[in-house]
């Protein structure tokens, strides 16, 4: 009986050692935190030139700072982006850790080269997550001075831009976050390519990376959201304006809320916001040679400033003003329609709702698309409807009228 206990012991214990630790652990003050990557050419564009914005621990914590920037940004050149995360070693003497990486950013140089290679990486990476958010660096300005960039709402700038993404699409909607898995799905769409966030540097490239600049109260470099990249397959094609922005995120449905103006003929100026919207796409084959797809788009808002003395408190001055902000829609939809067009990229997956709602017919039309989406017809149905006007209904400007 002893014996058999033994044994059993002795097997517990067999079954016990290799759950004692990870094989490939490796201690915090090991590693390296890597915060975002920014992806440049090198000067001769024969290799890449990877950026590395690394957390410096104790200037995050305070405890034992020494009052540096609380990041800092490593380069390093390779034929290949792991080649260049291996060649890191020469400079950082910590192992880089990028499974907290949340932004990763693109020159406007690279994007218009291709990126298909980047993709593969991001796509097969272990530590990397599919949840990273994209970004294209715009006019000229380098991947590696996004990630230099430092801000005053936030120690770390790869986080603190991932988060204006986040609130620039609640709050604005000319934007709306990417990531890594929505580009590698909207790539493979025939015919298509994916949308990517814009990024640029708002004043000075070089103040935006000092300490000093953020001690005044009026930053003399800021790093902001910009307007839309527009692909085709792996290629950037152009860059949509803020009108063909929010266009694009009506058409998609995925507009949180936004702000409208609007000036009605010799009554002065309203402000209003978009507080829901619903917006459904259906395409209808009343040709089957010639599809036409119809959008409908259906939005609350509320009435925010007026310069204006229109009474809107009368059934029939509200009804006008919300044909006034259907038109606004409207021309938004239009005009990211038309570049789109322009491009011949289905960047609303107009073909996906066909393939879905008509497979049959999408057989047929599938190899045609590239010829049938520049000539497509699109109808727009766009109902408004204005539900308040907050605090007050007329202006004090109407009873100054009446006087």
């Amino acid at each position: 009986m002893k014996k058999v206990k033994g044994m059993l012991l002795l097997a517990m214990l067999c079954a016990i050692l290799p759950l004692s630790g990870c094989w490939d652990a490796e201690e915090l003050n090991r590693r390296a935190v890597v915060s975002g990557i920014g992806i440049d050419l090198s000067p001769d564009k024969k290799d890449y030139l990877v950026s590395f914005q690394v957390i410096i621990a104790d200037e995050i914590s305070g405890k034992s700072g020494r009052g540096a920037t609380p990041t800092m940004v490593y380069s390093a050149r390779g034929r290949s982006i792991i080649e260049a995360i291996r060649k890191a070693s020469l400079l950082v003497p910590r192992l880089m850790s990028t499974a907290h990486v949340r932004i990763v950013v693109m020159s406007e140089e690279l994007a218009r080269q291709g990126i298909s290679d980047i993709l593969d990486f991001l796509d097969r990476d272990s530590d990397i997550r599919l949840t990273a958010r994209i970004y294209v660096a715009k006019n000229g300005v380098k991947a590696h001075d996004i990630l230099a960039g430092l801000s005053a709402m936030g120690k770390i700038s790869a986080y603190t831009l991932a988060q204006k993404t986040e609130m620039t699409s609640q709050e604005f909607g000319a934007n709306y976050p990417v990531e890594v898995d929505d580009l590698i799905r909207d790539i493979l769409v025939p015919n298509s390519g994916p949308i990517i966030n814009g990024v640029e540097i708002l004043g000075s490239v070089e103040e935006v990376r000092k300490k000093s600049n953020l001690e005044k109260t009026d930053n003399l470099g800021l790093v902001r959201m910009s307007n839309m990249a527009l692909f085709k397959g792996d290629r950037l094609k152009g860059w949509l304006n803020e009108e063909e922005s929010l266009g694009l995120i009506w058409i998609k449905g995925i507009l949180d809320k936004t702000s409208i103006v609007i000036t009605p003929d010799d009554l002065g100026e309203l402000s209003l916001d978009v507080r829901r919207s619903k917006t459904s796409t259906q395409v209808v084959l009343k040709d089957p040679e010639h599809p036409v797809v119809v959008v409908k788009v259906t939005a609350q808002l509320s009435v925010r400033e007026m310069n204006s003395t229109i009474d809107l408190r009368d059934p029939k001055a509200l009804n006008e003003l919300e044909v006034y902000v259907n038109e606004e829609i409207l021309k938004r939809m239009k005009s990211s329609v038309k570049k789109a067009q322009s491009l011949n990229c289905d960047i609303f997956g107009f073909g996906q709702t066909l393939e879905r709602q008509h497979p049959k017919a999408w057989k047929h039309l599938k190899g045609k698309w590239p010829d049938l989406f520049p000539q497509l017809e699109v109808e727009y149905h766009v109902d408004s409807i204005i539900r308040n006007s907050q605090m007050r209904d007329r202006s004090f400007k109407y009873d100054m009228k009446l006087e």
